[in-house]
């Protein structure tokens, strides 16, 4: 390895010819101080600058919407791990992405010399018996929080070119292609076929494919045992430029140091399921060296197979105003289920779906009933993000002729707890028994429970209609708030009131 090392260290790069036109401005002048300003930062030390990353890294972890992002790709990929474990992960996570972020500087602007007990290279025989081929070499990358840092230490032993996808901000884009290119080239995102060209010719390219591009160009290929969107590009490009294969592993080891190992040569089969699958193993390994490393902030899991639950929050339908015409319409035209005053209250629809109605209250001018039903649907959907059924409505409407809300959604095909038969009480009470305690396992408290409100469905889960009282928190349920839960439910079903099942509701719940 001490050959290698001293062939490639001193590779050197030219300037990419595609470094955009430096832009003018007001705006571009204030990015250029920015910049200037994160040069200056780039001469601390390095665990200092750690340091203040992983304080960025905690306020980051403050936004919702991209904890929300983090925590339903890990319950996707990591399902084995408790509620608890999970958290833990994704606030490493966090900490983590906020280092990467202070590493950008690190990357473009300090000198390698200061980095050279923070990083070691493994693997280089590897690309030496790829370059005695003569051949152009796709290396296998992926996405991790300290990407940046990993490409520019990579560059010092690797000679390469990366994707970029250019900034819609152009001062912005200016500067960080002026900063990638301290390190090494960059191209743009050409079609295949250029980019076959490219490799063909003999030289190298940096390729991530672990991004969700949708249904066109993938197929779906298991990933931690579930399937997952994988592109086919990587065998369509390693074949037009008749590329040798390396992947790349990165990560920073628990001394901080960053790891980089070029892997073994792989070799495509033409079987776009096969190949996928065995770079997504790959892929699996690699992130297994340090999870909360990779870039789980990505909408990695948009793209399921169809009639799959998506995994990311939904928002509630916001209200829409209907005619009276419209109402009437809705609620006449279809099977009236029950009703309540005299008006329809539930109502299946001729295209399979349920109408829910419900009277509009006011109390000092404030709308109760809009109050409640925001609330639950809110509520509805926390529980499906948490991996539960309930409702998901798809339309929420408001009639002001008629004074009321509608609720539409899909007719779910269970039934209530009430109908169900006796003989399938004991059975029904073991399942009773896990739902509960994957509820409070995932920080779910009921608090106030409902027979009328629960629904089996005929795979055995179970629906919670119209949930106002439970609550969310975030770790697993204290031993108080269990032991209420589960008193709350005995005293609320009636099948549970027989000894024997209330015996197998109890040895079930404790296996959680």
């Amino acid at each position: 390895m001490c050959s290698i090392l001293s062939d490639t260290q001193n590779t050197t790069h030219a300037p990419a010819s595609n470094l955009p036109e430096k832009p003018q401005g007001l705006g571009a002048f204030f990015i250029a101080l920015i910049f200037a300003f994160l040069k200056i930062l780039a001469r601390l030390p390095y665990p200092i600058l750690n340091a203040i990353g992983r304080t960025i890294g905690r306020l980051m972890y403050l936004i919702k919407k991209r904890r929300q992002v983090v925590e339903a790709n890990l319950r996707y990929c990591y399902p084995e791990l408790s509620f608890d474990e999970r958290q833990k992960l994704c606030k490493a996570h966090f900490l983590s992405l906020g280092t990467g972020f202070v590493e950008l500087m690190v990357a473009w602007y300090k000198p390698f010399k200061d980095l050279e007990k923070y990083h070691e290279v493994k693997g280089l025989e590897h690309y030496q018996k790829a370059l005695e081929s003569g051949r152009g070499i796709l290396f296998l990358g992926y996405h991790i929080t300290s990407l940046e840092l990993a490409g520019a230490l990579m560059s010092k032993y690797l000679d390469f070119a990366a994707f970029y996808r250019p900034n819609k901000n152009k001062a912005l884009d200016y500067h960080i292609q002026k900063g990638r290119n301290n390190r090494t080239q960059t191209i743009g995102r050409n079609d295949i076929r250029s980019i076959g060209k490219w490799l063909k010719s003999g030289k190298h390219l940096w390729l991530m494919p672990d991004q969700d591009f949708g249904h066109k160009g993938t197929v779906f290929a298991p990933f931690y045992g579930k399937p997952m969107s994988t592109i086919t590009s990587p065998m369509r490009i390693a074949k037009l430029g008749n590329a040798i294969v390396l992947p790349v592993s990165y990560h920073k080891n628990k001394q901080g140091k960053m790891v980089i190992e070029v892997l073994p040569e792989i070799q495509f089969t033409g079987d776009d399921e096969i190949d996928c699958s065995m770079t997504n193993k790959i892929l699996e390994v690699c992130i297994d060296q340090a999870r909360e490393q990779y870039y789980w902030v990505h909408r990695r899991f948009k793209t399921l197979p169809e009639g799959q639950r998506g995994i990311y929050q939904q928002r509630p339908p916001k209200v829409k105003t209907i005619t009276a015409e419209q109402h009437d319409g809705a609620l006449y035209s279809g099977k009236i289920i029950s009703r309540i005053n005299s008006l329809p209250k539930l109502v299946e629809t001729i295209d399979g779906q349920t109408l829910n109605l419900f009277q509009r209250r006011t109390s000092f001018g404030i709308d109760i009933t809009l109050q409640e039903l925001q609330n639950m649907l809110q509520k509805c959907y926390l529980l499906a993000f948490r991996g539960f059924y309930t409702i998901s409505p798809q339309e929420f409407t408001y009639c002001a002729e008629r004074q009321a809300y509608l609720l539409r959604y899909q007719q779910i095909p269970g039934i209530s707890l009430q109908h169900i038969p006796s003989d399938k009480h004991q059975a029904t009470a073991v399942l009773l028994g896990n739902w509960l305690g994957q509820l409070h396992n995932e920080g779910v408290y009921l608090k106030d429970i409902r027979q009328t409100n629960i629904q089996i469905l005929p795979n055995g889960n179970f629906v919670l209609l119209n949930p106002t009282e439970c609550q969310f928190f975030e770790s697993s349920l204290n031993e108080k708030l269990k032991k209420k839960d589960q008193l709350s439910m005995l005293n609320a079903i009636d099948l549970l009131q027989q000894e024997s099942c209330i015996k197998l509701f109890n040895e079930q719940y404790q296996l959680h």
